[in-house]
């Protein structure tokens, strides 16, 4: 039996969080002088994509806060228009466990797209 390098393994967990998060690695070929043009395109795909996840999480916090801030959210206080990504497992995780089932599947949808 072989062991797995700690650099190996802490690799492999990276590139699975890349996997899960949709991102996938790209090796391209291009000329000198265009190299920071295609590192500065990746960067807005990703921001894209990152931006669009939080318009989807923040729609979803909205709807949140108006159907369960009474039963749930009473003592959290997050604003759904300014929210981010940790505000947003906050929310998730108080919907799950204090809330009936249809707050638990709000949730889990929004701490889906938080991750």
């Amino acid at each position: 039996m072989s062991k797995v390098s700690p650099v190996r393994e802490r690799v492999s967990r990276l590139r699975e969080r890349y996997r899960q998060a949709g991102l996938v690695r790209v090796e391209v070929l291009v000329p000198k002088d265009k190299v920071n043009a295609v590192k500065a395109y990746a960067a807005q795909l990703r921001e894209g994509s990152q931006s669009d996840r939080l318009g989807k999480i923040r729609k979803l916090l909205a709807k949140a806060y108006q159907k369960h801030r009474a039963s749930c959210l009473d003592n959290i206080d997050v604003d759904p228009a300014s929210a981010d990504f940790g505000d947003a497992v906050v929310v998730a995780a108080a919907l799950m466990n204090r809330g009936n089932a249809e707050a638990f599947k709000l949730g889990r949808k929004i701490h889906s797209l938080a991750r």
